[in-house]
C-alpha cells in the first residue's frame, strides 16, 4: 500500500512540475513605448497566449488562442478597429506585431527583443 502510495505522489509531483515547464514568461519591452513593462506568457499545454502589462489598459492585457509552431508561436487580437497579429520566433524570441487599421487599411509592424524571465519565486501557483 505504501509503494502504491509513493507511486502515485512520484506521479503527480512529476505531472505538476512537467506542466509547469510548459508555460515560459518573456519580457518584451520594446514593443510598445508605453507598456515597457510587457510581459508574454506562451501555455503551450492550454494552447494561449497572454499580454500583461501593469502601465497600458486593455489593449495589452488579454489572452488569446495560440500556434506553437517548430519555429513561431502566433496569436491574434481581433480588436473592432485595430486587429493584431503576434508573432514570437522560438529561435531569436523577438515579439513581432502587425497592426492593421481598419479605416486606412495601412499596417504598422513593431518588434522587440524578449528575454525569458522566471516567475518571482514566492509566488504560490
Amino acid at each position: 500500500m505504501q509503494r502504491l502510495l509513493a507511486a502515485v505522489v512520484i506521479g503527480f509531483t512529476c505531472q505538476v512540475s512537467l506542466a509547469a515547464g510548459n508555460v515560459t514568461y518573456l519580457s518584451c519591452p520594446a514593443v510598445d513605448k508605453r507598456a515597457d513593462d510587457l510581459v508574454v506568457v506562451l501555455d503551450k499545454q492550454n494552447g494561449t497566449a497572454s499580454l500583461q502589462s501593469d502601465k497600458i489598459g486593455s489593449g495589452l492585457n488579454f489572452t488569446s488562442p495560440a500556434s506553437f509552431g517548430p519555429k513561431y508561436v502566433s496569436w491574434q487580437n481581433q480588436s473592432k478597429s485595430f486587429p493584431q497579429k503576434f508573432t514570437v520566433d522560438r529561435v531569436s524570441l523577438i515579439l513581432k506585431r502587425e497592426t492593421t487599421s481598419r479605416m486606412t487599411g495601412s499596417v504598422y509592424l513593431e518588434t522587440s527583443t524578449c528575454s525569458i524571465i522566471k516567475a518571482p519565486a514566492d509566488t504560490k501557483f
